[in-house]
């Protein structure tokens, strides 16, 4: 080999290892992409499009219920991270549960829906959260109430 070829070869000797790491590194197998029969299925992550949505939602009425005040202590609740993330997640299970709920309780998921949206944001002035959480209580607790019926 003359000196040409091996100065040739030594400069393309890191771009080779380059492509070759890269062609290691890659995936000729896309991800799995989860199928749903929910345009909203985006908002759970995990969610089974087959489950129950009272189900789904009542479990995800009482995981936020865990870090509320009683019933009554509305105006003593605090909205820090944690509850509004809670809340975030009912808001989810809503969106993409909701619609398949009895239709006697469609109302409710409504006030559901609108209630959560509200109480998410940390701008919701104080006097706005306190209402609704008492309107989200209302129709949590005749979501439960109706489910527990169906």
């Amino acid at each position: 080999m003359g000196r040409t070829t091996i100065r040739t070869a030594a400069r393309l000797l890191p771009a080779g290892f380059t492509l070759l790491a890269l062609a290691a590194c890659g995936s000729s197998v896309p991800p799995p992409v989860a199928k749903s029969a929910s345009p909203a299925a985006r908002y759970v992550v995990g969610a089974d499009p087959g489950d129950d949505p009272c189900a789904r939602i009542v479990s995800a009425i009482g995981f936020a219920d865990a870090l509320l005040r009683p019933p009554g202590e509305e105006d003593r609740q605090e909205f820090d991270e944690g509850v509004r993330g809670r809340i975030a997640y009912v808001e989810g299970v809503v969106l993409e549960y909701g619609p398949r709920l009895p239709g006697q309780l469609l109302e409710y998921e409504a006030r559901l829906r609108e209630t959560t949206h509200g109480l998410v944001p940390a701008a919701t002035r104080p006097e706005d959260q306190v209402r609704l959480l008492k309107e989200y209580r209302a129709a949590a607790d005749s979501v439960k109430k109706g489910c527990a019926k169906a």
